[in-house]
């Protein structure tokens, strides 16, 4: 009977032994990982509140115009995600930033990047710097109509013949002796190639502006306003070109300029040649202003 009892009592106490030691090694490991979690939150706080300051932009930002001080704000980042070999340091704005360009559209609250920032401006009238050597540019006037319209471009080459009228002394008129001072002197009306082969530089519109030029410019603005701008009709009458720059040999200018100074009574037509052997620079006027049209006519 004793060893009975005594053989349940060890049973027993050795059951609860184990029961306890659990409970110690399980609040332990408890404590463990709080301990662990409250380090990872206390680190994870740290780090939020430890920021830097970068450049952000207060408001939108157009292409290639000079960054302002009123442009931009700063913004605290943590730490940990700023990458110093591409983000900019607010503290370094008036050195890296201030009156550079960016070469395209960056919308508001966008972070400002070191590869966004340039101090080059676009060159204009960049066909200028492709004139071959001797060449020399002069502007004529056109009716936009009766040259091709829309499929004249910049780059395109064409003929352009000139009419004009010359007295003709011997086919006088006089019908009364007495009457002499009512003689009209007949003309004559000739025709005659002024430029067989010359190339379109660009074109002007009535203000004498660069219509390649007033295409860029808008093309570097934000999609929205791009569009608005373009569908208003003071764009259309900017874009619609009233003289053509030309690019042509010294002979080619001394001819045009000996004609000018001799006939004031000319009238031109302008004729357009074969693009086979031609390089359109910019072929983007047809192009949009169809697209103008579409979105006017919804």
């Amino acid at each position: 009977m004793n060893r009975k009892i005594k053989a349940d009592f060890k049973k027993t106490g050795t059951s609860d032994g184990k029961k306890i030691a659990i409970k110690i090694i399980t609040v332990v490991i408890s404590v463990f990982a709080l301990a662990i979690t409250f380090l990872y939150l206390n680190s994870v706080d740290r780090a939020a509140r430890d920021t830097i300051a970068v450049v952000r932009l207060r408001r939108p930002l157009q292409a290639f115009t000079p960054i302002a001080r009123q442009d931009v704000e700063s913004h605290d980042l943590v730490r940990r995600e700023f990458d110093r070999n591409s983000m900019i340091l607010f503290e370094d704005f008036e050195e890296l930033v201030y009156g550079k360009y960016v070469p395209y559209f960056i919308r508001e609250s966008s972070f400002l990047f070191i590869d966004q920032i340039t101090d080059e401006r676009p060159v204009r009238n960049e066909w200028m710097y492709t004139l071959m050597e001797g060449e020399e540019i002069v502007t004529i006037p056109f009716n936009y109509m009766e040259a091709g319209g829309d499929i004249l471009l910049p780059g395109d080459t064409i003929r352009i013949r000139v009419s004009y009228e010359v007295e003709d002394e011997n086919a006088a008129d006089n019908l009364n002796p007495n009457f002499m001072h009512f003689q009209m002197a007949r003309t004559n009306t000739r025709t005659n190639i002024l430029f067989d082969s010359i190339v379109v530089m660009d074109m002007l519109n009535s203000n004498g502006r660069s219509i390649y030029e007033i295409y860029r410019e808008v093309m570097r603005l934000e999609e929205s306003e791009r569009r608005e701008v373009m569908a208003s009709r003071d764009f259309q009458t900017s874009t619609r070109p009233r003289s053509l720059v030309l690019a042509g040999s010294p002979d080619d200018i001394a001819l045009y300029a000996e004609f000018r100074a001799q006939v004031s009574n000319r009238n031109f037509l302008i004729t357009l040649l074969s693009r086979a052997e031609s390089q359109v620079h910019f072929d983007m006027l047809p192009i949009v202003e169809t697209e103008v049209r579409s979105w006017i006519n919804r």
